[in-house]
């Protein structure tokens, strides 16, 4: 069909800003990040499918299934059991499979978009990169680089400088904005909506905390997405624990390799966390001699990491959650 000029053009969906100069804001990549529970069951119908799931299997009646004294203090502490039992692997696990849980993650790298859709299990929805302009958008940066005063003018002028060529890319007209992309640092931000059932969260949360293979804002994820996860279901404070040793760690850093000697068949970074130093080791297993949260600048301040401070106030709130729910149950 030919051209027709005597059409109204479209409105389109996104922000043109050709021909306007590139603006960045610089954030911390963990305090940039934020978690928000957009979607998710109430703790009735959790409990409620919980129920007729497990009770299914030895009903002589359909109706024998149904809960019915949710409003009793005494019911619905046998109604939680039950749930932490489906939780737990301890009665059919199957009705973690019917609820379904939607966060949107904002502030993250480009890294850890990659992390995050690894997990197939998830749907997801994205901000796009590809018909969207992207010069104004921040970037971020790791605190060890803000502690490196020789380091972070780099840091910053690379970004800016790759930005700037990216809008001259743009705004030439010769270069689509699918190609010029490509220039774009990992340090870019962006956010994704993420839907997962609860079977699949509980595992994502129990394989990003890991702080001795996993980075730091994988972490702070996994704990943000607890945290909202317990505010409307406390049962689930039975399964998260992040006091546990990461097991993954502890039994594929230092192995046998058949051959009298050993090998690592894991993430060798840093040395073991106390939580995780369960075994004998050479300080040159690691790739580097000292704990991750060492590891912090060529000018590191003599106080806790951003890391360690958000780490440790998410954790406590869940620690809070945790109590409060026991106490309902009458274990406090």
């Amino acid at each position: 069909m030919p051209q027709n000029k005597n059409l109204k053009p479209i409105k389109l969906p996104m922000v043109l800003k050709f021909n306007q100069g590139p603006k960045t804001e610089f954030h911390n990549n963990l305090a940039h990040l934020k978690v928000e529970l957009v979607d998710h069951p109430t703790r009735d119908q959790a409990v409620n499918v919980a129920w007729q799931y497990v009770k299914a299997t030895w009903a002589d009646h359909p109706d024998d299934t149904n809960p019915t004294m949710m409003n009793k203090q005494h019911a619905r502490r046998e109604y939680s059991r039950n749930l932490e039992d489906v939780l737990n692997f301890r009665a059919l696990p199957t009705p973690m499979e019917c609820l379904g849980f939607t966060f949107k993650l904002s502030g993250l790298s480009f890294q850890e978009v990659t992390h995050i859709i690894r997990h197939r299990a998830g749907s997801f929805a994205a901000q796009c990169t590809g018909d969207r302009d992207l010069r104004d958008d921040p970037a971020v940066i790791p605190e060890a680089v803000q502690n490196s005063p020789e380091f972070l003018e780099r840091w910053k002028r690379l970004v800016l400088e790759s930005k700037q060529l990216y809008a001259d890319m743009c705004d030439s007209k010769a270069v689509s904005m699918m190609d010029a992309r490509m220039i774009l640092p990992k340090a870019m931000t962006s956010f994704y909506l993420m839907r997962l059932n609860l079977k699949d969260l509980l595992g994502f949360i129990a394989q990003r905390q890991d702080i001795q293979i996993q980075p730091a804002a994988d972490n702070l994820l996994a704990a943000y997405m607890a945290r909202e996860v317990l505010k409307v279901l406390p049962e689930a404070s039975s399964r998260i624990n992040f006091n546990k040793p990461d097991m993954h760690y502890v039994k594929t850093f230092r192995v046998p390799d058949g051959k009298g000697g050993f090998t690592s068949r894991g993430t060798n970074l840093y040395w073991p966390e106390p939580k995780n130093d369960l075994f004998d080791y050479h300080p040159d297993d690691s790739i580097y001699q000292a704990r991750r949260e060492d590891i912090n600048g060529t000018n590191k301040p003599d106080a806790p990491t951003i890391f360690e401070q958000l780490w440790d106030e998410t954790t406590e709130e869940i620690a809070q959650l945790k109590y409060q729910y026991n106490q309902f149950m009458g274990r406090e």
